[in-house]
Formats: C-alpha cells, sequence, structure tokens
C-alpha cells in the first residue's frame, strides 16, 4: 500500500488560486543489497553474489555503451540515454549568421531514463493507494530570502573555503533540487559572489574570483 497526501503547488504565475497535486510518502529507499534480496527472494535458484555481480556488469555495460553514442533499451524497464552540456564559458547563443562556434568543449550533463509503457501499466495494476491525511499540506514557506541565503552560503564558504550542495541546501531549509537549481542560478550571473568548481558529484561552489 501506497501512503500519499496532497501538496500545495507554487503560484508562479499568481493567479491567487491553491492548486493541489498528490505526492507519495516514502517509506525506505532502498540499497543495491536490499534490492538483491528482493530479487534472490524471486530468483532462489541465483547466488546472490551472481546476482551483485549481474548489477555492476549492468552499470559498467551501460557506461560502455552510452559513451560510444549508442542508446540503450531493456525491455520491460525502459531506455537509458546520454545528455550533454557545454564545458566552457562561451556563449550558447549563435553569434552571427554561420558563426561555426569553433572550439567548444563539452561533457555528459545527466543519464536520461525513459520509463517502459509496460513497466508503467504494470505498476499502475499493482499498486493500491491510501491518503494519509484530509485537507492540503501547505509548501514551507523559505525561512530566509534570496539574498539571505547567499550570505548563508558566503558564510560557510568564508569558513570552509567552499560549501558542498547538502549544506546549502541544508543551511537555507531547502530541497536539494531547489537548492541544485538556485546554485545554478546564481553561477550563471557573473555579478553573483558564488562560482562553482568541479563536475558532477564532485562539484563544490566557491567565492567568485575577485570578490
Amino acid at each position: 500500500m501506497v501512503k500519499y497526501l496532497l501538496q500545495e503547488m507554487n503560484d508562479v504565475r499568481n493567479t491567487g488560486k491553491r492548486a493541489v497535486y498528490p505526492k507519495v510518502v516514502i517509506n525506505q529507499t532502498l540499497g543495491t543489497e536490499e534490492f538483491i534480496d528482493v530479487l534472490h527472494d524471486r530468483l532462489r535458484t541465483v547466488d546472490k553474489g551472481v546476482l551483485r555481480g549481474v548489477i555492476s556488469g549492468i552499470a559498467d555495460s551501460l557506461v560502455s555503451l552510452l559513451s560510444k553514442g549508442n542508446n540503450v533499451t531493456l525491455d520491460d524497464i525502459g531506455t537509458f540515454s546520454m545528455s550533454l552540456k557545454f564545458l566552457d564559458d562561451k556563449p550558447t547563443e549563435i553569434q552571427e549568421e554561420g558563426d561555426p562556434m569553433l572550439y567548444r568543449r563539452v561533457g555528459v550533463k545527466d543519464l536520461n531514463f525513459k520509463i517502459s509503457p509496460k513497466l508503467i501499466r504494470d505498476l499502475q495494476m499493482n499498486t493500491r493507494f491510501e491518503r494519509m491525511t484530509t485537507g492540503a499540506r501547505e509548501l514551507k514557506k523559505n525561512l530566509y530570502s534570496f539574498e539571505q541565503r547567499i550570505e548563508n552560503a558566503l558564510a560557510i564558504i568564508d569558513e570552509k573555503g567552499h560549501i558542498t550542495l547538502g549544506e546549502y541546501a541544508k543551511v537555507n531549509n531547502l530541497s536539494r533540487t531547489t537548492a541544485s537549481k538556485e546554485l545554478a542560478k546564481i553561477t550563471a550571473d557573473p555579478n553573483m559572489p558564488i562560482d562553482y568548481t568541479g563536475q558532477a558529484s564532485h562539484k563544490i561552489w566557491i567565492r567568485r574570483k575577485g570578490e
């Protein structure tokens, strides 16, 4: 049984209407070993060590195939594909007609996943729902203004030399998703005092040079 509640949405268009959407209440996040235990219950004749090796092999094979420009579709699961981003600070807009945009550096931005329609159907058929509370849960109001959140981050940066995504989210009472989007907005503005270094999980945020 999946428990859910109704969550109030942001009124981004300032309509004055309080729209809501159903939101899953997460029971727990299972790790690899817990997943292997569940899988082993279904495949009793297969050793757990073999299952562990298969999962590791799938990850390695995805990297190998995607890095060669392939998409990968696993039947009844979905399709994996790769998206890219620029790694340099050059403009993303075409500057003039016929601009060849030479010497651009690109890298991996993310791994995209499009779920199989069959997996969606199976999930719909096998999932039952239970509403936790009546009414709708209001969105948490920001404890700090945008300027205060930047100051909170700078205090940690000045103390440690940098701030991580998790630290930015925690100190400003934000979700990691919201914190990530806000940091992207901040670092994209050359007039803001925060920049970043590193990529993906190794990315950290620092004081912008000259600040």
